[in-house]
């Protein structure tokens, strides 16, 4: 399969999952992913906000201000490759984004950071489409992770449904495997 099958095949099986079960497994992910160990042991974490189809994120936010960690959220640049990456706290405001996903409205640059900023004290909670068992992901197919990935020092970790599980991604040289995915069902480690 090429990736854009894998990918549709991928999003739609995403898609079919009903919303009981939906509501049930994404606390599932939240109660396994937010327990790793790089999440809290971390200073700072970067956390996307996710689509309604996708494993919920704001309970990985909430939880990292309660907490008191640095929270961290990309912003699509209309136009570029490369993701900007904006502190929020709980006052932030937010609007669609370039894809419709809530972004943070910057209030100031000094919220903006380069990804050079997620050292070894940050976790990422990363995206993805479709997974294999090396912890190689497929994303949306724009590379925003990937490079982000590659210039950040961060541990990476996915959050997925089990039905995303694939055989293989079909991965490439510049694909940044992931320390690690949870799922409902599991922990997948390289």
């Amino acid at each position: 399969m090429t990736k854009q099958e894998i990918r549709a095949a991928a999003i739609e099986r995403r898609a079919a999952i009903e919303v009981p079960d939906r509501a049930l497994w994404d606390q599932l992910i939240f109660e396994r992913a937010h327990k790793h160990r790089a999440f809290q042991i971390a200073t700072r974490v970067h956390v996307y906000r996710s689509t309604a189809d996708e494993v919920q994120t704001m309970p990985f936010i909430e939880y990292a201000w309660g907490i008191g960690k640095e929270v961290y959220v990309p912003i699509t640049p209309d136009s570029g490759h490369e993701l900007l990456h904006c502190r929020v706290t709980w006052r932030t405001r937010w609007q669609a984004g370039r894809f419709g996903i809530p972004e943070p409205i910057v209030e100031s640059d000094v919220d903006l950071v380069p990804a050079e900023h997620f050292a070894m004290d940050t976790a990422v909670i990363v995206p993805l489409v479709a997974f294999d068992r090396s912890c190689r992901r497929l994303g949306y197919g724009k590379g925003y992770y990937d490079r982000f990935l590659n210039r950040a020092q961060a541990t990476a970790i996915g959050i997925a449904y089990q039905s995303q599980l694939v055989p293989d991604v079909a991965a490439e040289p510049h694909d940044v495997p992931l320390a690690a995915i949870a799922t409902q069902e599991c922990w997948y480690r390289p």
